[in-house]
């Protein structure tokens, strides 16, 4: 028996509004010409449609994405980092189960071996050619970071395939996709790994452009880059016989989505009444100031403020990487700092002796390091230097870059001290934030539910009636 199923494809939209709604138009028209012709169809994201550091997603809590998704009409989609990463557990738990679009997840659980709230292992859809689709996701593990931050667990990923793929033969699945949010060159070695198990990985998070379909061990690997720049499709031809499927053939392509691109209307609905939401978030007064703030000035508040949410002996903050400006003189409003504060960094609080921090202080003179651009997790935007650091509660001289008599606190440094230091979460890997002194650092403990932007939000609130000095 010969089938056809056409698999329209997306991923990492990343908040793009500008092209989703038209990602949408195209979209809605594809699957109407396809059901005109009576051809099957699925719709698959891939992940990270949700962004935080985007201020509608931000102010809406990202439930406009989930009406989004919605009225796109997904038949599923794998959870990315960005679902995962920057919202609270409690937050992830009612995402998923309020969600419309089953959202897929086999590698990561509960501290318990629960699902995470509405996160299904593998889902059986059924096409409207009588077509068993078996489907499940994965995501990016980042090592032990979802464990320590949430007090999620980590699944051995293939295992859990295995499994899920033994799963859904069971119930009758013809064909298996596996929704990847693990990037290509995962996808590469796990198709090595699952030759003869899947037969098709919708990939994601490394944004890559495959504007072809690559098979690697019989596997059909395919891409669709980020950010609502294209659409994805693939068609595969099927024979299913005794419960036995194979792809006699396949054609895979990207389509391409520009800001000329037919915009949805009831796309540009949901953004409007999404955008309406963000302003009244954003107006928010959290403090005045009687003086332009410079860049410096916000980078030294944000150190006294990581500071104080530890209740720690010294504050450290980079950076470029923390905020982009100073601010004006006047009413600081919360759109003020979401504006300038995009990167999306956890506070952190370390361990790190005396010569640690007079190694910091010292890196702080040298220019190759400060403006060393970084990327990874996190940074809004990435590409950006991390700059030099601002210290609270360290004191020093600097004599034509000599550094002598530094204090903690007033008192002298001690070369083998241990001293508690809060900060944002860069400052953890030499590899990250360029600062070689910080490693051999110990971390005591993340900031599971705000990011250092909530933090010195917070610290703008608790000041507004008795304005900070500032050390300049």
């Amino acid at each position: 028996m010969n089938k056809t199923i056409t698999i329209l494809h997306t991923n990492d939209l990343h908040g793009n509004y500008e092209l989703v709604v038209r990602q949408a138009a195209y979209i809605k028209e594809r699957v109407s010409e396809l059901k005109a012709r009576g051809e099957s169809y699925l719709l698959l994201d891939g992940g990270d449609h949700l962004d935080m550091s985007i201020n509608e997603c931000l102010a809406t809590n990202g439930h406009m994405h989930l009406d989004m998704l919605s009225d796109v009409g997904y038949h599923a989609m794998s959870a990315g980092n960005n679902e995962l990463l920057r919202s609270t557990p409690e937050l992830i738990r009612k995402h998923s189960r309020k969600s419309s679009v089953p959202w897929l997840l086999l590698n990561l659980v509960e501290g318990d071996g629960t699902p995470i709230g509405g996160m299904k292992e593998t889902l059986l859809v059924t096409v409207d050619n009588g077509v068993k689709v078996g489907l499940f996701g994965a995501t990016d593990q980042f090592g032990d970071l979802y464990e320590n931050k949430h007090g999620f667990k980590n699944l051995e990923t293939l295992g859990g395939i295995k499994k899920a793929v033994a799963d859904l033969k069971e119930q009758g699945a013809d064909v298996i996709v596996f929704l990847s949010h693990l990037g290509y060159g995962a996808d590469v070695e796990m198709a090595k790994e699952v030759s003869c198990l899947v037969d098709v990985i919708v990939g994601a998070h490394s944004h890559t452009v495959l504007q072809r379909p690559v098979v690697e061990s019989g596997v059909v690997i395919v891409q669709a880059g980020s950010h609502g720049q294209y659409v994805g499709e693939l068609k595969l031809d099927l024979h299913i016989e005794n419960g036995l499927d194979k792809i006699k053939s396949f054609e895979g392509k990207l389509v391409e989505i520009t800001p000329e691109s037919e915009a949805d209307a009831s796309m540009e609905a949901i953004l409007e009444k999404g955008r309406e939401e963000t302003n009244e978030f954003f107006s928010e007064v959290l403090y005045t100031t009687s003086e332009e703030l410079t860049h410096a000035d916000v980078i030294q508040l944000i150190a006294d403020a990581v500071r104080d949410y530890w209740k720690s002996e010294i504050g450290i903050m980079y950076g470029g990487a923390a905020v982009d400006e100073g601010l004006e003189t006047g009413d600081v409003t919360k759109g003020d700092v979401y504006n300038r504060c995009r990167s999306m960094h956890s506070p952190v609080l370390m361990e790190l002796k005396g010569e640690q921090i007079a190694g910091l202080i010292e890196d702080c003179l040298n220019q190759e390091v400060i403006s060393k651009p970084v990327y990874g997790n996190g940074f809004r935007p990435h590409g950006i230097a991390i700059g030099a650091l601002a210290f609270s509660g360290v004191t020093w001289r600097d004599n034509d870059g000599v550094i002598s008599d530094v204090k903690v606190n007033g008192e002298g440094l001690v070369g083998e001290k241990v001293y508690k230091v809060g900060t944002g979460s860069p400052l953890l890997y030499k590899e990250v934030c360029g600062y070689a002194s910080v490693k051999g650092n110990k971390l005591v403990e993340v900031g599971k539910t705000e990011m250092v932007k909530d933090v010195f939000m917070d610290y703008l609130r608790a000041n507004r009636e008795s304005p900070v000095k500032l050390t300049r």
